[in-house]
C-alpha cells in the first residue's frame, strides 16, 4: 500500500505492509546518504513498518510524462543516472534488483537535473525484466522528434531485449571505441582532458574515453582499471558527479480563518462556476482564467499556463484538470505547498473545487469562481 504525505515541510511517499525480517540492507539505505537513491527512513508500529521515501521537490516519472515529452536527451540521462545508482548500490553491498524502475517510483526534480530511484528491499524484482518494461513504458510516451534521436531510442530497447551490460546501452550514447584503441591512443598523447585546445592547424586534443587517465612518473606507469567488469561506471567520469541539494525549504504558514466579511466578487452572488482563480493577496498578482482542459500553475513561464513570478513559486507548482463542469486541484509536489480552504494538499491528492473555495499556492491567496 503507497500513500503520499507532507510532513515538516517535507513531502513523502509512504510504503505500509507487514513487517519483515531486518537485514543488513535497512541500516545501508536509512544510515547512509546513497546518490541517486531517495532518502529513506524505516519505522515499525505494532505488525507493520512503514518505508518513508523523501520525493520533496520531485514528480513521480509517471506525472512527469504527462507534462514534457521525453526524448533521446532524456533517455540518456535516465540511463547514465541508472548506471550511478546500480554503482552506488553494489558500493554499499545493495542488489540492483531491489532498484525499483515503475514509473510512478522513479522521480525526476524540476530542472530535470536529478533523477532519483526508490531502493525497495522488500519487493524486488529481476532487473534486466524491469528495464525491459521501463523502456516499452518510455516508448509509449516519448517525443518522436529528431530521425537520429529515435533511433538511438529504440536502439536502447532492442538492446534491453538481448543479453546486455549496462556497459553496452552506456555505449549507444558514449561512442563504441574499444580497451585496445584507448590504450593505444594514451601510449599517443601525453595531455589530460583538462587541457584547452590547440590553435588552429595543429592536431586536437585527443578524444575523451572513460577510464583512468595513464601517467608516467619515474618511467613506471600508473596502475589503471581493467575494462571489463565494472569498468562500465568509469564510463561516467565525464558526466560530473551531482549530489542532492537540500533546497531551502519555506515552511508555510497555516491559513487562520478570519470573521469578517469576506470579498464579493462580479458574478459570485450565483452557483455557477466561472472558471477563474481571483487573486486576493497582498502582492502584484494577477487572476488566472483557466483555459484548457489541463491547466499549470508556476513560476516558469513557457512551461506552465498560469504564471505567478515568486520566489515561494515552484517552477510547475499545481495543476487544475477540467472534466465536464467540474475542476480538480492537485499540488505538483511543490516546496512550499497548495491548500484549499486551509487544508495542505498531499502529492497526488485530488480535491474537487468548488464555488468560492479558498486556494493558496506558498503564500499567493486566490478565490476559486
Amino acid at each position: 500500500m503507497t500513500e503520499y504525505r507532507r510532513y515538516q515541510g517535507k513531502s513523502y511517499m509512504i510504503w505500509k505492509g507487514e513487517a519483515v525480517a531486518a537485514g543488513y540492507e535497512y541500516p545501508m539505505l536509512t544510515k547512509n546518504r546513497i546518490i541517486r537513491l531517495l532518502p529513506l527512513q524505516i519505522t515499525n508500529a505494532d505488525e507493520s513498518v512503514q518505508f518513508w521515501y523523501d520525493i520533496s521537490g520531485r514528480q513521480a516519472f509517471e506525472d512527469w510524462v504527462k507534462l514534457k515529452k521525453p526524448g533521446c536527451n532524456f533517455l540518456e540521462k535516465l540511463i547514465t543516472a541508472l548506471a550511478e545508482a546500480m554503482e552506488q548500490a553494489g558500493e554499499y553491498l545493495l542488489h540492483e534488483d531491489g532498484i525499483s524502475l515503475e514509473p510512478d517510483r522513479i522521480f525526476v526534480d524540476a530542472e530535470e537535473k536529478e533523477i532519483a530511484f526508490c531502493y525497495m528491499p522488500y519487493e524486488k524484482k529481476d532487473f534486466k525484466e524491469s528495464l525491459r518494461g521501463l523502456m516499452e513504458y518510455y516508448l509509449s510516451h516519448m517525443e518522436h522528434g529528431s530521425r537520429e534521436g529515435t533511433q538511438k531510442c529504440y536502439a536502447v530497447y532492442e538492446k534491453c531485449q538481448q543479453e546486455h551490460t549496462m556497459e553496452d546501452l552506456l555505449k549507444l550514447f558514449y561512442g563504441t571505441e574499444t580497451e585496445a584503441e584507448y590504450l593505444q591512443e594514451e601510449e599517443r598523447c601525453e595531455e589530460t582532458w583538462d587541457m584547452p585546445e590547440r590553435e588552429a592547424g595543429q592536431e586536437k586534443k585527443r578524444k575523451k574515453f572513460p577510464g583512468d587517465v595513464i601517467k608516467r612518473e619515474n618511467g613506471e606507469e600508473k596502475k589503471r582499471r581493467g575494462f571489463s567488469g565494472m569498468a562500465w561506471k568509469d564510463m561516467l567520469l565525464h558526466k560530473k558527479k551531482k549530489t542532492f541539494a537540500q533546497e531551502y525549504a519555506f515552511e508555510p504558514e497555516e491559513y487562520q480563518s478570519k470573521s469578517v466579511t469576506p470579498t464579493v466578487f462580479l458574478g459570485s452572488e450565483t452557483t455557477q462556476i466561472i472558471g477563474e482563480l481571483k487573486y486576493e493577496g497582498e502582492g502584484s498578482g494577477r487572476n488566472l482564467p483557466i483555459t484548457g482542459h489541463v491547466f499549470l500553475i508556476g513560476s516558469q513561464k513557457g512551461e506552465v499556463d498560469g504564471v505567478i513570478l515568486e520566489d515561494t513559486i515552484s517552477r510547475i507548482h499545481a495543476r487544475i484538470t477540467k472534466e465536464g463542469d467540474c475542476f480538480y486541484l492537485e499540488d505538483m509536489n511543490s516546496t512550499n505547498g497548495t491548500y484549499r480552504n486551509g487544508e495542505l494538499l498531499n502529492y497526488r491528492e485530488r480535491v474537487q473545487l468548488e464555488k468560492n473555495d479558498r486556494v493558496i499556492f506558498a503564500k499567493e491567496k486566490y478565490r476559486f469562481v
